[in-house]
């Protein structure tokens, strides 16, 4: 049972093991600090007692931005919570929240499920989410990290992503990802590109490069790979997409 409002240091406070946010946005934690500068603790903190001291439940991000003002102590709400609750408050606390990208949300249900050795199936049950949504945060998570950041920044959408994480070689892979991210793609079309090379085995080099402005001395990663034709490097995004029937001769 939950305790009335209570204050205490900050000293006492310990962060929880795994933290949703990993891209977390400055201006967003500007902002919440300043709100509190102001105006102080609208809501406060969810802890249980670890001892002598104090585990976050929820509001990891109000902690942090009160010890970013030197706070010495804060508002807080302490509950007797053994692990399996204080677990499940946490989940609920953060896979709720509508700011959280799916990357994040797929590392900390990762991370959580390696540490805890639960099944998609228990996790959907405890979560009240379908068994095929945890399966997709699960495939997010064994994304490589080149595909996971194309998807954190949304220059694609969760379901082409999925379907180019499918492609099995990953220069290919990597190449489609590339483009995507610089082109756009559907999933319709992300998911015709997994088929057509899959029944093709299909696969070419392709990989990053360095480029300097040479008014600025800025550098900057492109992909790139090579032209059909004569061979030489070619960025993707000044690259052609030729759309041909599988069974055409290629002239």
């Amino acid at each position: 049972m939950a305790s009335d409002r209570t204050r205490i240091s900050l000293d006492l406070v310990e962060d929880p093991f795994i933290s949703m946010r990993s891209n977390e946005n400055d201006l967003d934690l500007e902002d919440l600090m300043r709100s509190m500068r102001e105006i102080g603790l609208v809501e406060p903190i969810v802890v249980r007692r670890i001892g002598d001291r104090y585990e976050i439940i929820a509001g990891h991000r109000r902690t942090r931005a009160a010890r970013l003002l030197n706070w010495v102590a804060i508002d807080a709400v302490i509950v007797e919570a053994d692990d399996d609750k204080a677990f499940a408050m946490r989940l609920a606390e953060n896979i709720a929240r509508r700011d959280v990208d799916p990357v994040d949300q797929a590392l900390f249900l990762g991370e959580i499920m390696t540490r805890y050795k639960k099944t998609a199936t228990e996790m959907a049950a405890m979560l009240h989410h379908s068994e095929a949504w945890i399966k997709e945060r699960l495939e997010v998570f064994e994304m490589p990290d080149y595909l996971q950041e194309i998807l954190r920044q949304r220059h694609i959408s969760l379901g082409a992503a999925l379907w180019i994480a499918k492609i099995e070689n990953d220069r290919t892979r990597r190449y489609y990802a590339f483009w995507a991210a610089q082109n756009g793609v559907s999933v319709a079309a992300a998911k015709r590109w997994h088929d057509d090379l899959a029944s093709r085995n299909f696969e070419f080099e392709a990989g990053e490069k360095i480029v300097v402005d040479t008014n600025t001395g800025a550098q900057s990663i492109r992909a790139a790979t090579k032209c059909h034709l004569c061979g030489r490097d070619v960025f993707l995004d000044e690259a052609q997409n030729v759309f041909i029937h599988k069974n055409c001769p290629v002239e």
